[in-house]
C-alpha cells in the first residue's frame, strides 16, 4: 500500500507497519480501524467538544482534498493514475499493401 500523503520520518515508519498489518483485510475492517485510531487520538488529546470537532473537520478536510484533488479527475469523476508515464511506445508502421495508405 502506498502512502497517499507521502509522509516522512516517524509517520512514514508507522504507516508502513500498519500497511503490512492490513494486507488482505476487507476494506470495511481497515476503515473501521483507521477511524478508531483517529477518534481515540483526538479524544485523548482534546479537552473540549468544540476543539475536538475542529480538529476532526480539519483532518478530514485535508484528507478529502488529497483524495479528490490528487486521485480523482474532476471532469470525468473517475479515479486517475498518479504514476507518471515515462515510457512512450511507438510501434513500427506495418504496410500490407493497403491502397488507402499508398495508392497501390
Amino acid at each position: 500500500m502506498k502512502d497517499p500523503l507521502d509522509t516522512v520520518g516517524n509517520e512514514k515508519e508507522l504507516f508502513d507497519q500498519i500497511a503490512k498489518l492490513v494486507v488482505g483485510k476487507p476494506n470495511h475492517v481497515v476503515w473501521c480501524v483507521g477511524m478508531n485510531l483517529i477518534v481515540n487520538a483526538i479524544r485523548q488529546s482534546t479537552g473540549t467538544r468544540a476543539l475536538a470537532e475542529a480538529q476532526f473537520n480539519e483532518l478530514f478536510g485535508q484528507g478529502k482534498s488529497v483524495l479528490l484533488d490528487v486521485h480523482y479527475d474532476s471532469v470525468t469523476g473517475h479515479r486517475r493514475s498518479v504514476i507518471p508515464y515515462t515510457q512512450v511506445i511507438k510501434p513500427p508502421f506495418h504496410d500490407e499493401g493497403n491502397v488507402i495508405f499508398h495508392g497501390k
